[in-house]
């Protein structure tokens, strides 16, 4: 994922304001994967982008530390932007 894209999907993610359609689909899918694999990282991205908390607040509520948030962020990004790409809502670059 390119630095274009991340940036991309941080701003849809913050932009998004909880209705249908088609990010919604993606985030129940992202959702669904990170309920199996990796919770911490769902509660990142919602914490983060949806509920609109500053990082700090973020994984200090999460209880990890700062590395681990930025190496969680990076994946559960990614994650969006496979989803997103595979929905036609990001443009390859």
């Amino acid at each position: 994922m390119t630095k274009k894209q991340r940036k991309a999907v941080r701003r849809a993610l913050r932009e998004f304001d909880g209705h249908a359609g088609p990010w919604a689909a993606v985030l129940g899918k992202v959702q669904a994967y990170y309920a199996q694999s990796d919770p911490t990282c769902w509660e990142l991205l919602r914490l983060r982008y949806l509920v609109g908390l500053r990082e700090e607040e973020t994984y200090q509520r999460l209880h990890i530390g700062r590395s681990t948030y930025y190496t969680k962020e990076l994946e559960a990004l990614s994650t969006v932007g496979i989803y997103a790409a595979q929905a036609g809502l990001l443009r390859e670059e």
